[in-house]
């Protein structure tokens, strides 16, 4: 398929450029004076205390479980309707990830469900901030506090979002932000680690190094890996830094446009905005009518498309766990209505038209 739009489309210019060059130069490939710079930025952007890398998303959420000593029997506490790393890097800590359903109306975790699916195995939650927004964390902290819970967040999503004035992956023990490709900010690949806990820093520090606090010792204390960055990535990530606010508006411009050029067509519905937390547009989020059909009419006329979660309970690697659809009543409509628009900051005013066009046109013709 030759794509006229794309779903996703990194923000570059010649300031990566310039950075990798002056990487390159140093000599430094693995986490040197970029990833410095990087985690001081990121730190004092985010207000965490302390901060650490990792290789990517799912391997920072695998990092931060370990630090909070999540294993084998336990369980952890997650949305149905997350991406499936969010799942799975409890699962390879050998623990069982607990699914609940989401809030209709902007599609975090509904904490309302989380106290009936508490068990005495149970030893974490972890919310999930997705497209842009923040989930309620006063509820979810305070249920985690009246049952001695840890709180991971996975903010793969958030980064540039804050809750009540508090930036996402600060307010729980620990929390992760992620740098793939398709986030608001990218290395390519590359997570950060966040916590304001000295204790959870440590163990972070010593699993991610190989089991040693600091790299050029060959002595272990510990079991640990490799989680580390490279000063390529970091050098990528702190020219992404400096661009943040220009994207932040970008894409809110582009997201506002959709709403413009949308407006009279029947039956879209914008996923809604809560009033706790800021929003930086991830996708351009909508449910609609005839989603299947819609989905091939869009791909036929070269516009990339892309639903939303596959709830988690119905994924083939977590049947094991044996949910009732009945169960999830949010996320299984969601996923049957739900469809991601690009808002990436290549896309031009005409561009975002012509999907609207598109659209329009479709339902038009088959309504």
């Amino acid at each position: 398929m030759a794509y006229k739009i794309f779903q996703i489309q990194p923000f570059f210019d010649n300031s990566e450029i310039n950075n990798l060059e002056k990487a390159i130069k140093t000599g430094w490939v693995t986490e040197g004076p970029f990833s410095q710079e990087f985690l001081v930025r990121l730190k004092e952007f985010t207000g965490a205390e302390f901060a650490v890398f990792a290789n990517n998303g799912t391997l920072g959420l695998f990092l931060a479980l370990l630090a909070l000593d999540i294993k084998k029997g336990d369980e952890v506490i997650v949305p149905d309707f997350t991406f499936n790393a969010s799942a799975s890097s409890i699962a390879f800590t050998g623990a069982n990830p607990v699914f609940v359903d989401i809030n209709p109306v902007d599609l975090q975790i509904d904490p309302s469900k989380i106290e009936n699916a508490i068990t005495k195995d149970t030893k974490a939650i972890m919310p999930v901030h997705v497209y842009g927004q923040s989930c309620d964390m006063d509820p979810v902290m305070e249920i985690a506090r009246k049952h001695h819970l840890k709180v991971v967040e996975d903010a793969a999503q958030g980064f540039g979002v804050f809750y009540k004035n508090r930036h996402t992956g600060t307010i729980g023990d620990v929390g992760m932000i992620s740098f793939f490709a398709d986030k608001t900010i990218t290395t390519g690949e590359g997570a950060v680690v966040l916590t304001n806990d000295e204790s959870i820093y440590n163990r972070l520090k010593m699993i991610r190094n190989q089991g040693r606090p600091n790299s050029g010792t060959f002595i272990h204390p510990e079991l640990g890996m490799n989680f580390r960055m490279t000063d390529l990535q970091c050098a990528v990530g702190v020219a992404q830094l400096d661009k943040f606010e220009t994207i932040e508006k970008i894409k809110l411009t582009n997201h506002s446009l959709y709403e413009k050029y949308l407006a009279g067509v029947p039956g879209i519905k914008f996923i809604g905005l809560n009033e706790y937390s800021n929003f930086v547009p991830f996708r351009v989020n909508v449910l609609v009518p005839k989603l299947e059909s819609l989905l091939i009419y869009l791909e036929e006329r070269g516009i990339q498309t892309r639903r939303m979660f596959y709830p988690l309970h119905r994924q083939p690697c977590f049947s094991y766990l044996n949910y009732k659809e009945s169960e999830f009543p949010v996320s299984n409509d969601t996923y049957n209505k739900g469809m991601a628009l690009p808002v990436h900051c290549s896309l031009r005013e005409e561009d975002i038209k012509m999907i609207c066009s598109v659209i329009a046109d479709f339902y038009a013709k088959f309504s």
